[in-house]
């Protein structure tokens, strides 16, 4: 991007997560524990939109691993004969309407119009043509959120 102001501080506080979809989750599953020795911290589902997903502490970050149910859905975000792919990079940031004021400004656009509620964060992602070939996951303690750090969450 020629021509940019670069940020006066970063925008982003830390990588929270890093979200890769899988075809088949026990698989997944199976090699973070067996062949990594990582153990899963928790789950979540999502019946609306067929998302099963699994976090994996690793280090200072999560590994989330998220198989979608619509098999539509999974090739489009999968890729044909694909069994795993590195979906998106969630960040954490403390000012959610403010770097997305700046990003629009860039010329980054989101996959939904608004952040969505997960937990007790905000949450929306970028469209990855507008931002390098990267999805970001822009996640931010929901303004009525209990103190604490943001709850690690993925569509």
């Amino acid at each position: 991007m020629t021509g940019v102001t670069p940020a006066s501080s970063p925008m982003f506080r830390r990588v929270n997560h890093i979200g890769v979809i899988v075809a088949d989750l026990a698989e997944a599953r199976r090699w973070l524990a067996e062949v990594f020795g990582l153990s899963m911290s928790r789950s979540v589902e999502l019946p609306e939109t067929r998302i099963r997903g699994e976090f994996y502490p690793c280090g200072e970050i999560d590994i989330e691993v998220i198989e979608i149910g619509d098999p539509e859905a999974r090739r489009r975000r999968l890729g044909e004969g694909r069994r795993a792919r590195i979906e998106h990079i969630a960040v954490e940031v403390d000012d959610l309407r403010g770097v997305l004021a700046r990003l629009a400004a860039l010329g980054v656009r989101t996959t939904t119009p608004e952040p969505r509620r997960i937990g007790n964060t905000l949450t929306i992602w970028t469209e990855e043509d507008t931002t390098g070939g990267i999805s970001y996951q822009l996640i931010a303690k929901a303004p009525d959120a209990a103190a604490g750090k943001p709850h690690r969450s993925s569509e």
